[in-house]
């Protein structure tokens, strides 16, 4: 199936067929009486010898009223070849060249307007005939083009030929897939029952495993905890009686209950359960209530702190009697071997004696600390088992994912409009680059477009791929990238691709004729179209 064609490429072709044959081909001029002015398309009107009727049929007068320079017709088709109808045409043959026509009023203006210089018949004018070199380098010029056409072309069914190929490799390749697709699905599953059978056993190991290393823990807890009420039972007990008694309770102040600095002997009955004295039994049941704030040092009095010296203080020198109360030579000897810095450390244990502790001490023992043990040999065994489930499982996932995301890109790359014969599939998973002296643009004709500084910064999205934009007569020689990066205070950055035909496929310019939005021409063989058949037998030209 054949793309339609533009108005241009049409042009180009007819201008094209016409040139050659009458360049290449033995030309035989043959002159068509008519009036001045007329074209050969529209001889038939103008018959000489009878009335000549308006082409917009508005009125008819006689045939020698047909160009005597006064306007008749209201479409001013009766003055083809003179400037007296304002709306008027004039034709050019332009022998040796293309036809074409002039406004009427450009006729006898003393400016050659037609290659042939006959429309300035009558002014006097000196112009010179430029058909034939006119026509020499259009020649030359379309004949460059349909080589380029020509060889595009050619590449374009290389293209759809490969494009169909790989089209149906891909569809095979899909249906490969999905037979590999159901055949890893039923390992997966199959994989997953043996996984679950293998963690079965291994839960219930490890659980059991567990539940014995929380009993031996919490035995060693349980012990340790008798012990520290056992040490704190003889703490509290003062005057070892085998009795703790409220008095002796009351020493530790940060078991008063609403800890508001007054712990009365009322206060440390109701600790003790409401009993002046406890012996150890009884002990054992209000141990839990006070182990918490328990603290085997009791509370004193925390010293009022000591403001530390002004800088006039430390500084200021001794006075003469200090200094001389023993001259260096008759230091005593009992002064002699003493270190000051003994004293200092004597009175900072003093003090730190005397400075409470804020929170009970961490207790750490090896117990505490203690991890989790190895797994006895069979716990282990039923691991590694269910370890290599679990390993064989995850990989056949892997490997049913995997086959899933093939079958997905495949579909997806089948799925897109690559023109009517996947001329366009070429173009799929490929990029193309455009270097100016600012920027590097970049052109992945299924994906987006972008634009990068030349010399370091990081990338714009000038739009991703929307749909093909081009007109009804050939939809697939436009594209339109949309949603690119947000403009400054402004739209988002979008990117029109125009596809003209080439035998390579490069990005040949990049302009920004609006703000924000941005226009691409971009060179492929795949929109070459098949080039006109010439008739050699067409050895005409009208004059």
């Amino acid at each position: 199936m054949r793309n339609p064609v533009t108005k241009q490429e049409k042009s180009i072709a007819m201008a094209s067929s016409y040139l050659l044959v009458m360049f290449l081909g033995a030309v035989t001029a043959v002159e068509v009486l008519r009036p001045r002015g007329v074209p050969l398309s529209k001889r038939q009107f103008y018959e000489e010898n009878r009335p000549f009727t308006c082409l917009d049929g508005s009125g008819t007068i006689a045939f020698d009223r047909v160009n005597d320079d006064y306007c008749d017709c209201k479409d001013g088709s009766d003055e083809p070849g003179t400037a007296a109808c304002p709306n008027g045409s004039f034709h050019c043959t332009n022998a040796g060249f293309r036809p074409g026509f002039i406004p009427s009023s450009r006729i006898n203006d003393g400016i050659c307007d037609c290659c042939d210089t006959t429309d300035e018949y009558n002014s006097g004018a000196t112009c010179q005939n430029t058909c034939r070199e006119l026509g020499r380098k259009e020649k030359e010029s379309l004949q460059m083009l349909a080589e380029v056409a020509k060889e595009g072309f050619l590449l374009k069914q290389q293209l759809i030929h490969e494009a169909k190929r790989g089209l149906d490799e891909k569809q095979s390749k899909v249906t490969e897939l999905q037979l590999s697709k159901r055949a890893s699905e039923d390992a997966v599953e199959a994989l997953r029952l043996v996984k679950e059978a293998a963690e079965k056993p291994e839960k219930e190991a490890k659980d059991r495993h567990l539940k014995a290393w929380e009993e031996q823990q919490a035995v060693i807890r349980a012990e340790k905890d008798n012990t520290k009420m056992a040490e704190a039972f003889l703490r509290l007990d003062v005057d070892a009686d085998g009795l703790v008694s409220a008095v002796e309770l009351q020493a530790h102040t940060e078991l008063d209950p609403d800890a508001d600095g007054m712990f009365t002997e009322e206060e440390a009955q109701g600790v003790l359960g409401g009993v002046e004295t406890v012996d150890t039994a009884a002990f054992e049941t209000i141990w839990s209530s006070i182990k918490e704030k328990y603290l085997s040092e009791p509370q004193t009095d925390v010293p009022a702190p000591v403001d530390p010296p002004t800088p006039e203080e430390t500084t200021e020198p001794a006075s003469d009697h200090d200094s001389e109360q023993y001259p260096d030579e008759e230091v005593p000897e009992e002064y002699e071997d003493e270190d000051p810095d003994d004293e200092d450390d004597e009175d900072q244990d003093e003090e730190d004696d005397k400075i409470p502790p804020t929170a009970p001490p961490t207790e750490t023992t090896e117990e505490d600390e203690q991890a989790l043990p190895p797994y006895e040999e069979g716990t282990q065994s039923l691991i590694d088992v269910a370890q290599k489930a679990r390993d064989e499982f995850d990989e056949a996932e892997r490997a049913l994912r995997a086959v899933d995301d093939q079958i997905k890109g495949l579909e997806k790359e089948i799925s897109l409009d690559f023109g009517p014969s996947f001329e366009f599939a070429y173009l799929y998973g490929q990029c193309y680059d455009l270097t100016t002296s600012e920027y590097i643009y970049r052109l992945c004709p299924f994906n987006r477009v972008s634009q990068k500084p030349k010399f370091g910064g990081s990338e714009t999205n000038l739009g991703s791929w929307g749909s093909w934009s081009g007109s009804e007569e050939n939809v697939y020689s436009q594209k339109k990238y949309d949603h690119g990066t947000g403009c400054w205070q402004g739209p988002n950055r979008s990117t029109t691709v125009k596809l003209t035909c080439g035998k390579e496929t490069v990005v040949m310019s990049v302009s920004e004729p609006s703000r924000c939005e941005y226009l691409m021409e971009f060179t492929t063989p795949a929109v070459c179209q098949e080039p006109p058949s010439l008739d050699a037998n067409h050895d005409h030209t009208e004059l």
